[in-house]
């Protein structure tokens, strides 16, 4: 059950350095409805404390001894399912390596630590802070049964909704999509927009791995995080993505097969000869912004057009799927039950913007068959 507003939200911070502790715990508790309920200096004691006091959020370092952030997120997912919202000290590949395995094992959202040396800064990071918190907080996570098959016994059991990742694997339909490259329209690429935010990365990565590797069309990933961290994701998704997998640069073309995941601090339209465009101007509070990536390609694609939403808060992506379907493409959007935040998703239902409603390991069957239905039209 989600936290109800208005009561004092409880969290515990798991940081090796006591420096960085104290700051955050000042942070927080700047807020008269935030609460720190705990403090801890590495993975291990964190397990400890969140079966003790069971916090509605849990902030995580990336680096720690005993046991890192990667291994205390699968642990607490699979016996003590709760809010994990991830700070990383630095964007080092390395440190970003962990932080997206953190997001793929279950933590929801990412943030750098604050600079305690920029007074200007350290203000910045708290709104910040104060805002993932009080959001995060009242997402209703589920148990993920892998920390159990890595991690062994664990002394308490932990009732609530379970749900299996399943393998990935290429259907008949799925593999039928190979064939369709050499018949797809000469002038125009079906292009495959993914939108997402909290809690999307890992869902990202379910669909993808779920494509074919010359998949004829390409995709577009706009995923909404923190500044830096969209390279990170780029390394993070081809490690295990049979598509090719690259961060969209300016004049870049879209081709069947490649996966062009949008940068941070630009929106990304494709242009009329099929290729990239990054535009800075501030258009949109959120940027990389959903809406404005699907229109593009919903203008230049037509009906070989494709719209993904994933879980995310706000509305951002609703019109863009509109557009889509007005332009005879085809809009699906993530299912309220898997999503770590339904907001994004419902606001293009209620719109009455999505063709098709679905889990994420039933959205690339989806995504094949969609183009087969546009290369037989």
């Amino acid at each position: 059950m989600s936290k109800p507003w208005g009561a004092s939200l409880r969290i515990l911070i798991v940081d090796d350095s006591p420096l960085m502790r104290r700051v955050l715990h000042e942070l927080l508790e700047s807020d008269p409805e935030v609460r720190v309920v705990g403090e801890a200096g590495d993975g291990r004691q964190a397990l400890a404390l969140v079966a003790e006091l069971k916090p509605d959020l849990i902030i995580l370092d990336v680096q720690m001894p005993v046991m890192d952030g990667v291994e205390t997120t699968r642990q607490i997912m699979a016996y003590h399912p709760t809010p994990i919202l991830v700070l990383t000290a630095t964007l080092s590949n390395r440190d970003v390596d962990i932080t997206f395995e953190m997001l793929g094992a279950g933590a929801l959202d990412v943030m750098e630590k604050p600079a305690l040396s920029d007074p200007a800064a350290l203000e910045r990071a708290r709104r910040a802070l104060i805002r993932k918190v009080r959001l995060l907080s009242r997402v209703r996570v589920v148990t993920h049964l892998r920390g159990r098959r890595r991690g062994g016994a664990h002394p308490q059991r932990v009732d609530g909704t379970v749900r299996m990742e399943p393998v990935a694997a290429h259907s008949p339909r799925q593999r039928h999509c190979l064939a369709l490259q050499q018949k797809a329209r000469p002038d125009v690429c079906p292009v495959v927009v993914i939108g997402a935010s909290t809690g999307g990365p890992r869902v990202v990565r379910q669909i993808l791995t779920g494509l074919p590797a010359d998949l004829p069309a390409a995709v577009i990933v706009v995923q909404h995080i923190a500044d830096g961290f969209s390279a990170g994701m780029v390394e993070w998704l081809a490690q295990s993505v049979p598509l090719r997998v690259v961060l969209a640069a300016e004049g870049m073309p879209i081709r069947p097969g490649h996966v062009l995941v949008a940068p941070d601090r630009y929106d990304l339209l494709v242009q009329p000869d099929g290729t990239i465009h990054l535009s800075g101007l501030p258009l949109l509070i959120q940027r990389p912004a959903i809406d404005i990536v699907m229109q593009s390609v919903a203008a230049v694609c037509g009906e070989q057009a494709v719209g993904v939403l994933l879980t995310g808060m706000g509305r951002d992506g609703a019109i863009g799927m509109l557009t889509i379907r007005r332009a005879g493409g085809y809009a699906i959007a993530q299912d309220g039950a898997s999503c770590a935040i339904f907001g994004m998703p419902r606001a293009a239902i209620e719109l009455g913007a999505a063709d098709a409603v679905l889990p994420p390991q039933q959205i690339a069957a989806a995504l094949c068959q969609r183009l087969v239905a546009v290369r037989d039209a």
